[in-house]
């Protein structure tokens, strides 16, 4: 048995609660991540379509769904926040030290919520999480039999993943317990994640600040530079080490079939021209080197919390006096709901 202090909003929920180690973790809470949210890029190089409807939701949930009473209300609510100096104007600065704000809590949280999941995988209290104990807590968040778990584990482990289903069914059978192909298929992708975050010894085990990359990429510096070296192998066409903007808005390989698709295929090149040209070549010199790339894509940067106050202001404020009333606000709500400053959490997590 061991201690856990469950975080709720950053904050730990008290009493502390005894949880024994064998215990299931929810599914959400082992995964790493499809898509990076408040991220720029996709980990294939795309670029992230919903980045200006990812935006920090701090205390608030999600409104996009709610009913338009209650989505106006909480609009008015964050309004108010952003509205540091009451004056009933959101300025340039009030928007951007909001995202910032909101950025610094999403990864306090994430900081906190990592190190609850790692101490419940960690029971022995040695500062490491072997991959057989991930292994082992990802069946159990799947439902699979408890008392055949173990001696799964140990009789085939990383054995079964090298497993294909020659059969007809849809799971292969390795002695008494059956891994469904498709958590199988979840199960390697997640040991190439895992040996990619793991530094020396390779071990096959992950210490506090190793399983953080695993959970949650956008905090690791380590997993951001080989995202950014990752994309540049795949556009660097010349192999220099940095992008033109050729490169970065060439079109993927394949025919055009129809004048629909030459219509997607020219928006797409517009895109990224558009964002090569105003948010990554800093030095407007033609070209985007690893560093802007890496700048680009970091949540952290205090360039993107300008960039995004900026982008806003330019969208809400109609009569050019460089703020934004609450009726201008509300004039353009879908803007509004769609940027950072109401729907972060979806902002940080996803494609790595």
């Amino acid at each position: 048995m061991i201690l856990v202090v469950h975080i709720v909003n950053g904050r730990p929920k008290i009493p502390l609660k005894e949880v024994d180690a064998d215990q299931p973790l929810p599914l959400d809470k082992l995964e790493p991540p499809d898509h990076l949210e408040a991220v720029r890029f996709e980990q294939d190089g795309m670029l992230n379509k919903d980045f200006h409807k990812e935006a920090f939701i701090g205390n608030h949930e999600e409104i996009d769904d709610d009913p338009v009473d209650i989505a106006d209300s909480k609009l008015k609510d964050i309004f108010n926040k952003v509205d540091t100096d009451s004056d009933s104007h959101m300025s340039l600065i009030e928007i951007e030290s909001w995202i910032q704000d909101k950025i610094r809590q999403h990864f306090d949280e994430a900081l906190e919520e990592n190190a609850h999941i790692f101490t419940h995988m960690d029971p022995d209290g040695d500062g490491l999480v072997d991959w057989k104990d991930y292994y082992k807590h990802f069946l159990l968040a799947k439902k699979y039999d408890v008392d055949k778990i173990d001696s799964f584990l140990k009789d085939y482990g990383d054995q079964a993943l090298d497993m294909k289903d020659t059969g007809e069914s849809s799971s292969i059978k390795e002695g008494n317990l059956k891994l469904r192909e498709s958590d199988r298929d979840q199960l390697v992708r997640y040991k190439f994640k895992w040996t990619d975050v793991e530094q020396m010894p390779m071990d096959n085990k992950l210490n506090k600040e190793e399983f953080l990359a695993f959970r949650h990429p956008e905090q690791s510096g380590l997993a951001m530079k080989k995202m950014i070296e990752t994309i540049l192998n795949s556009l660097d066409t010349n192999n220099d080490g940095k992008l033109t903007l050729t490169e970065f808005v060439a079109l993927p390989p394949g025919d055009v079939e129809d004048d629909e698709q030459k219509k997607l295929d020219d928006r797409y090149q517009d895109e990224r021209k558009k964002e090569f040209i105003n948010a990554i070549d800093v030095d407007k010199n033609g070209i985007a080197t690893q560093k802007e790339l890496e700048d680009y894509v970091d949540p952290r940067n205090p360039q993107q919390s300008k960039a995004e106050a900026v982008n806003l202001l330019q969208m809400l404020d109609d009569n050019k006096d460089g703020k934004v009333s609450i009726a201008e606000m509300f004039k353009h709500k879908d803007i509004f709901v769609d940027s950072k400053c109401v729907n972060v959490k979806r902002s940080l997590h996803d494609e790595f």
